[in-house]
């Protein structure tokens, strides 16, 4: 079967991507670390490459307003808390 290794280089800290042919996956990470690289993922490309899917890829950016929402709803928690708590906050400044 033929493995795709993808690590860096134990050295170098380069990023490094290898192709062996094994008879497990174990033989195949077991081969990319004698030949000097740390493993992150072995992937099987017997039957070719398998198609994209960004699995373990995060972007860099978050789309939608959740952010805005979540400081929109704490914001509120805020003003509600300091309202119940007026009197004795009040009573706290003015001593």
């Amino acid at each position: 079967m033929k493995y795709q290794i993808i690590g860096s280089n134990r050295d170098t800290g380069a990023r490094m991507m290898l192709e062996f042919e094994a008879e497990s996956k174990a033989a195949a990470e077991r081969k990319a670390t004698q030949a000097g690289m740390s493993v992150s993922r072995v992937i099987d490309v017997s039957d070719g490459y398998p198609a994209y899917s960004g699995e373990g890829r995060t972007s860099p950016r978050r789309s939608g307003g959740g952010g805005k929402l979540l400081l929109l709803v704490l914001l509120i928690v805020i003003a509600v808390a300091a309202w119940h708590f007026w009197p004795q906050i009040n009573r706290m400044i003015h001593r």
